[in-house]
């Protein structure tokens, strides 16, 4: 089979690692796979970890160009690759196919909740996929639209798990891996915590955030302003294989979103054997299967997560969930199964 996925960026994120992955698998599985990326933004180490046998396209269009040479060239390269089937990784994509026939094999992923943004230009695609069922019942609500629930998928192999267990005295480790865009991710609420936990005793406590974004210097004037600026730091942005190696060091992760579609991080983590501490929002509590293969405290609620982050300081918790944790990456978020669902989606688009 011919696959042809689009999308505007190659960088280091959600989507495009996803991708990245799901692109992997394929490829493996004998599937002849292209990517076409629109826009002049591809990182250089995701793209070199891509499988030598994708056919990597990149149209070099600058971000906010009017320019319409990109639209030419895209329907031209998608001629030149004849596929057979056309995923896309951004419904606003569909407005820039010509070619009639190139719409009846196309199907598109939503990666996150509904916005006007991302999900405007939906109707154009007859098969949508939703990385989730809260997006897909969140599509539904908002658009009206039907879709199917793909589940994103890491690769579980490639993550370090944790073996050693907190001990009396030992210092407490933290992780957020997120965006710094703390009116989504919600990293000011886990600062709070800690301060919170800093007030109270508990000083041998280290908080590492790791991302870049536009919240940094907030973030960290916040971190400044209560005290804990030593028991806080940032991380920058750092590859795959940086977090895979290094999230097993930490005693809980963390993810503090205050809406969130999915949470491909708090997957990663669970596949690390790490304990997952969530926020009380759709996505993350559907990963941890609702409480039954991690913990969560109220969504915004800054007193309720140092409450359940002081439960895991002292041992309170139950290790058997971790562990259950790690059942349900292998089982539901494998991206082996996520690559594989997708080429069984792709067949009954086909056969129409």
């Amino acid at each position: 089979m011919k696959i042809l996925h689009i999308t505007y960026g190659f960088q280091l994120g959600g989507i495009e690692t996803m991708l990245r992955n799901i692109a992997d698998e394929q490829v493996k599985t004998g599937h002849d796979v292209s990517i076409i990326v629109i826009n002049d933004i591809v990182n250089g180490e995701l793209r070199e970890t891509l499988d030598s046998r994708i056919n990597f396209i990149c149209l070099k269009r600058k971000v906010g160009s009017r320019c319409p040479l990109h639209i030419f060239r895209l329907n031209r390269a998608i001629r030149a690759i004849a596929p057979d089937i056309i995923h896309l990784h951004y419904s606003s994509i569909a407005r820039y196919l010509i070619d009639p026939l190139h719409r009846l094999k196309v199907c598109v992923t939503l990666h996150a909740m509904c916005t006007r943004q991302n999900s405007e230009y939906l109707y154009k695609t007859k098969h949508i996929y939703a990385i989730s069922d809260v997006v897909r019942e969140d599509i539904r609500e908002k658009t009206g639209l039907d879709s199917e629930t793909v589940y994103n998928g890491i690769k579980p192999e490639l993550i370090k798990t944790r073996k050693e267990s907190l001990r009396p005295g030992k210092e407490f480790k933290i992780v957020q891996v997120s965006r710094l865009v703390h009116t989504i991710k919600g990293q000011h609420i886990l600062l709070k915590a800690v301060s919170q936990l800093v007030d109270k005793g508990y000083r041998n406590i280290r908080l590492d955030f790791i991302g870049e974004g536009e919240s940094l210097e907030c973030l960290s004037g916040m971190a400044k302003e209560a005290g804990i600026e030593n028991n806080v730091r940032f991380l920058g942005a750092q590859s795959q294989s940086y977090i895979f190696t290094h999230l097993c060091e930490y005693d809980l992760f963390v993810q503090a979103s205050l809406y969130e579609g999915f949470g491909l991080t708090v997957a990663e983590a669970m596949a690390a054997k790490v304990p997952v501490l969530v926020s009380e929002t759709d996505g993350p509590m559907e990963v941890i299967d609702y409480g039954r293969c991690g913990y969560s405290f109220k969504n915004g609620d800054a007193e309720d997560c140092a409450d359940k982050i002081e439960m895991f300081i002292n041992g309170r918790n139950d290790a058997g969930i971790t562990e259950a944790a790690y059942k349900r990456v292998l089982d539901t978020f494998d991206v082996k199964v996520t690559a594989a669902d997708y080429i069984s989606k792709y067949k009954e688009i086909i056969s129409q």
